[in-house]
Parts: C-alpha cells; structure tokens; sequence
C-alpha cells in the first residue's frame, strides 16, 4: 500500500474513533455519569472489570497469531492441522474450538464474544452468593475458573460435533444460550449490539471498500455451517443457566423467555438444517428447521417456568421439559463418539505432492469420505456424495477433506493451501490452465511447493464443432501439455498448442495461436476453434 493510501485510510479510522469517542463524550456530559451503571458492574466484577472474557478471549486470538501463525500470515492462517478430525488426533480436538481458517471467521467469532462472554460472566459474577458456591474467592473466580469453564466449553465442542469442525463459535452459542434464560430480553439486544459491533470493527479494518462486480463461486450462505455444533453448544448453555438460576431460586417472566428465546434461535439461524446432494447442490430444510426452534423456545420456557405439579409419577411438569432439553443432547453426544472415532481410509494417489505427512490431489466425483464414514439413507437423502476439488489427506492426523471446491479453482483458476503442525508449515500453490472448445473445456491442473511442480490432472478431452477440410480437430491434455490432434481420413496427427503468436502446421493444416485464440485454417478456410479460459482475479488475498 502506498504512503498516501496508508494515510487515508488513516484518516478514515481517526475520524470513525473520533466520531464515537465524540458521540460518548456529549451523551455522558448531558446525561450525566450514570453511577448506578458503575455500581452494578463492581457489584458483580472484581474491580468492575469482566476478566475472566478478557482473559479467554485474548486466548483465542493469541491460539490464531501465534499458533495457527496468522501474525506472519493474517489472511492465510494455518488451518488444517487444527481441525477436529479424530479422537485419534488429539491435537486437532484441542485446538479447534479456538481455531479459525481465516480472519473474517475470526473477528465474527470474537465480536459475538465481546457482546455476550462479559454477560455470562455477570450472571455467573465474581462475588457469589454466602453458601451459594464452592468458590467464594472472587480472584480465583474471576482470573481461573470463568476462563477454564470456557476453555472446557471449547473442549467439549471439539470432542462431541459432528465431523472436522473449526472455531469459537461453538463456545459462543454456549454463552448465548446461558445468557438467555437469565435476561431474555436483554440476549435479544445483545444480538444487535453485535451486529453495531461487527460494523463499527469493519468500519476501522477496511474503512473504505472497493467492488467490482465478478463472477464468484456461489455457494448458499448457509452451506458449512456448523448447525449441530452450534446446536449442542445453545442447549448446553441453556442448560447450564437452567441449573444456576434453580440453584439460585430465579424465576424469569415466562412470556419474556419465550419471546426472548424465539427471537434469538431466529436471529443466529438456529433454524438452518442443511445437507448436500453431490459437488454443487444443497438442501435447505427451513420449514424443519423453524418448526424446531419454536418448540425449543416452548422447551426452554417450560424448563424454567412451568408448574411443579407431577406430570407423570414423580416427575413434575419443569423435570420432563428439562429432560426434553437435555435428549437432544444426549443424542447428539452418542452419535459422535462413533463419527469421531471412525478412520478415513487413505488410498495412495499417483498424481499428487506429498509435504510432509501430508498428501494432496485433485479428483472430480469421488466418494466425499467425511460424509460416507456412516451409511445412511433417510428422508430422500443420503450419505452417500461425491465431491469434486483439491482434497488433502494424512493417514497419521486421520484427515481427509476437500480445500478447494472444483467450481472455486475453474472460477479463479488458482489456490493456496497451507498444511503442516505446531512447529512447521508449507504452502502448496495450485494452478488451473485450460482452453475452451464450444461448449467444453479441456483442462489441467498442477502443484508447486518450494519450487517443486507435480502435474495432478487432465481432463477429457474436446473436440471442436467446426470441421476444416474433412479433419476433426480435438484439444487433448497430456501430463499438463495441450495437445492439438488434427484426424482425417488417412489417420491422426498430434502436436503441442502453439505459443502466443506462433503457428504450426498439424496435419495439413495450419494452427495458430492469436494472442489465447486458436486458428485453423486450410488455406481456405479460417476457423477459430478454441480459446485460453479466462479467470476471474482474486480478491481475498
């Protein structure tokens, strides 16, 4: 970046600091300091301070700079290596519930944090009260045992989602939902002071933005989310905040917790239950899935609210919606132990680049094996998908994933994928080339890491629609080379796409290149009958 764009873009967040630091000055001088805010905050905080947040979330970012290396590399984190794949990895379970896979995943998990993390900890507080908690000591309150609770919330996220998850956000629907069925109301406000925070941080990363409209890799917004993660960390939340307030002897207003728990399971898209059919469809159950959320709210309502009479036997009415509450995630935790302890086999490929323990290839319609661990057939879907892209694999950290979509490669033409450990990391490039034949293309794709080049792929391939003196002419990938092979009646001859500018004869006829189009011609007769693929530039580096 230049002198002058730094010092604009320097501008535009002094004024953005400026402007709210304003905005704050002129509402305490006409209102006044409010002491009573001041009073409440040391009532429930050692000093007034939310440390414990402080603490866990400064964890988080430092897990990202420091371990996962995005000091060095804050757009390109290393990510892989930090998933949970397996119980079989313990690395991978440890650290991925405060790993992230880049920057934006990041800031979103931390922002939410920052709204809701401090609330928790008000509502647990640093000060209990007399006889109400083993660990009176607000110091050790404040400083251990809120910031373990979160790295065991983190944990436990890790070891019971379904497949190789990543990222905060599982703790964070933890606090969400322990928040909830304290201050209902107040979850709901929370909720839009996160996105105000989300503005604001974006406001002062990237204070001016600049589009261009591209074509892009589309998919839905709410393909990859972690829904059964987030899931189980809601209800585990709730369930904590159930077991404290009863502790506690508080009984929130019923209509305010429904309200309140309706409004937030919308709002964080609890209601998004998803699956996908192959490489490039996917299915989006939103009648299901808000069907879900309202009985939940109903559940978390009835948990706390609802009459001490027996229901059946001994049981009362608020046991049996508590144990409503707590099924789901029993069945939750039940069906991950087998996923996670599943092993993804590893076959050995010919045409990849093996770093390390690390093995990467590119494939189109293979067994997505992420998926296919359990075979299950139900509600017209299955188990059973095929993917297409660049998928890495180590038989040693039991990983098999896709990295990059076979769509996102032909849309930008190129990649980077980091893989490696705690204490090392390299960065493979992959490279699309391609020409376009009528309405197919013919492609090849290859690695490079270190300055070593491994050719992974060719497609099939294509021949031209047009027909030049009684000869067929087909475009063919050959160990990465493009091949123009001319056939007519006496046979076939074949020669490597001339470069830029050049031509050469094949078959009787002459081929050139014309600046990434190529010609044929027979002397009388000039046809185009291919052209270099184009790619869209990138614009997340």
């Amino acid at each position: 970046m230049a002198v002058a764009d730094t010092l604009v873009v320097l501008a535009w967040q002094l004024l953005v600091v400026s402007t709210l630091v304003g905005s704050l000055w002129l509402a305490f001088r006409l209102g006044g300091p409010d002491r009573q805010v001041g009073s409440l905050l040391r009532e429930r905080f050692y000093f007034g301070v939310p440390w414990g947040s402080l603490l866990a979330l400064g964890g988080v970012l430092a897990v990202y700079l420091f371990v996962q290396g995005g000091l060095r590399h804050w757009h390109d984190p290393l990510a892989i290596p930090f998933s949970a794949w397996s119980y079989f990895y313990p690395l991978g379970v440890l650290f991925a519930g405060f790993a992230h896979v880049g920057p934006d995943h990041l800031l979103g998990n931390l922002t939410t944090a920052l709204v809701f993390a401090p609330l928790a900890e008000y509502v647990w507080g640093h000060f209990p009260e007399p006889g109400r908690s083993r660990v009176s000591n607000p110091r050790v309150r404040a400083f251990v045992v809120f910031p373990l609770a979160v790295f065991g919330a983190g944990v436990l996220m890790s070891l019971f989602s379904w497949g190789p998850v990543i990222g905060f956000s599982g703790v964070v629907f933890v606090l969400i939902g322990f928040v909830l069925v304290r201050y209902p109301i107040l979850t709901v406000v929370a909720l839009a002071t996160r996105s105000a925070v989300r503005t604001v941080t974006t406001a002062l990363g990237e204070p001016v933005a600049v589009v261009e409209v591209t074509a892009s890799v589309s998919s839905p917004w709410w393909y990859g989310i972690a829904i059964q993660g987030h899931a189980l960390g809601f209800l585990v939340g709730v369930l904590a905040g159930v077991v404290l307030l009863r502790r506690r002897g508080v009984e929130p207003n019923p209509l305010r917790l429904w309200f309140g728990a309706l409004l937030t399971t919308l709002s964080v898209s609890l209601w998004a239950i998803w699956w996908i059919r192959g490489a490039t469809t996917y299915v989006l159950y939103r009648g299901l899935g808000v069907a879900l959320v309202v009985a939940l709210s109903v559940l978390i309502t009835a948990a706390l609210a609802a009459s001490e009479r027996p229901l059946m036997g001994g049981v009362t009415r608020r046991q049996a919606a508590s144990a409503a509450l707590v099924v789901p995630v029993l069945a939750m935790c039940l069906v991950a132990v087998p996923l996670n302890l599943a092993v993804v086999d590893s076959q050995p490929r010919e045409a990849s680049m093996t770093t390390g323990d690390y093995t990467v290839f590119y494939d189109e319609e293979v067994e997505n094996r992420m998926f296919s661990v359990v075979d299950i057939e139900a509600f017209g879907e299955t188990t059973e998908v095929t993917t297409s892209g660049v998928i890495v694999t180590s038989p040693e950290r039991h990983i098999w994933g896709q990295e990059v979509s076979a769509t996102e490669l032909e849309t930008y033409g190129d990649a980077m994928i980091r893989v490696g450990g705690l204490t090392w990391s390299e960065t493979i490039e992959v490279e699309r080339t391609g020409w376009v034949v009528g309405n197919e293309t013919v492609y090849a794709v290859g690695f490079e890491s270190d300055g070593e080049r491994t050719h992974a792929y060719d497609s099939a391939p294509a021949s031209a629609d047009a027909v030049v003196d009684g000869r067929t002419i087909t475009l063919v990938s050959e160990s990465g080379t493009f091949l123009v092979e001319v056939e007519g009646d006496t046979g076939s001859e074949r020669a490597p796409v001339p470069e830029a500018g050049e031509e050469r004869t094949i078959d009787g006829l002459s081929i050139e290149n014309d600046e990434g189009t190529l010609v044929a011609s027979d002397g009388r007769t000039v046809v185009p009958i291919a052209h270099e693929e184009r790619y869209t530039p990138r614009t997340d580096r």
